[in-house]
């Protein structure tokens, strides 16, 4: 993606072709995209992630200037049908994290794990693909699955977005389930501002401004600026750094940035 924007701003042949070269290997490793370095063992519980077909739908939008029609919508079009066929939950109407190859449910920790934050920001890409192709239908849907998720993954007791939960309601395995996660909520804010904007429902407004006044109660430093990026449940801070392995310089320019175009787009 990087390199793609750089070949734009630049028109650098050698940056556009780093840039299509990885887009095309990424395509032909989507079955295994590890490769000999997958850790699971062949023939064992065998599950497929959210993440690759959440991410390639974006990516493929952001690589559109550089890409033929027909892969550009090719791709898109399977990334759409893999989201609502296979990773939708039939009754629940919400994301799951990981599913069998064949979209049904594994019955085990990994299987039944919820990332509200991967979820949310998902139906987010859905949705401005959705825009650009004109698809009222597809946009209402992805708003749906967002409210969805958001009564799901609500923290009633102390507000805010619980990070992991088990779609049974069991206990999930990742210690850090109860924490509220700075790009969860900035993800989020972003979805529903599309959403907000591109429908005016009442009830995606609604929950705009009861993640906003979540998020800017606990996650912006007043003092020396920024953001921090982990609060135990809570709502205290965890880490008081800055930035670390996954917390880089991202998810809160683009977040405040792209909430800003969609009030101003409304305006």
């Amino acid at each position: 993606m990087a390199f793609s924007q750089f070949a734009l701003a630049t028109s650098d042949e050698e940056a556009k072709q780093i840039a299509e070269q990885t887009y095309f290997n990424i395509l032909r490793r989507q079955e295994n995209p590890k490769g000999p370095y997958n850790k699971t063992f062949p023939g064992t519980r065998p599950l497929i992630s959210l993440a690759l077909p959440m991410i390639l739908a974006n990516l493929t939008v952001e690589l559109e200037w550089m890409l033929s029609a027909e892969v550009v919508k090719q791709t898109i079009d399977g990334c759409i049908q893999v989201l609502f066929t296979k990773f939708l939950h039939p009754e629940k109407q919400i994301l799951q994290e990981n599913v069998s190859p064949d979209g049904k449910l594994v019955d085990c920790f990994e299987g039944r794990v919820i990332n509200p934050g991967h979820g949310i920001e998902a139906m987010g890409f859905i949705m401005d693909i959705a825009e650009r192709r004109g698809d009222s239908k597809l946009i209402q849907k992805s708003i749906d699955v967002i409210l969805n998720t958001l009564d799901y993954g609500w923290d009633d007791l102390h507000r805010g977005i619980l990070y992991f939960l088990d779609i049974k309601g069991k206990p999930p395995q990742q210690l850090e389930w109860d924490q509220k996660l700075w790009w969860v909520h900035l993800e989020t804010l972003v979805s529903l501002a599309i959403g907000y904007r591109l429908t005016n429902r009442a009830e995606v407004w609604e929950w705009y401004e009861k993640v906003h006044e979540y998020t800017w109660q606990h996650f912006p430093d007043p003092t020396y600026g920024e953001w921090f990026g982990y609060l135990d449940r809570q709502g205290k801070i965890l880490l008081p750094l800055k930035g670390g392995k996954w917390k880089g310089c991202f998810h809160v320019p683009r977040g405040l940035y792209t909430c800003m175009r969609q009030f101003e787009k409304l305006s």
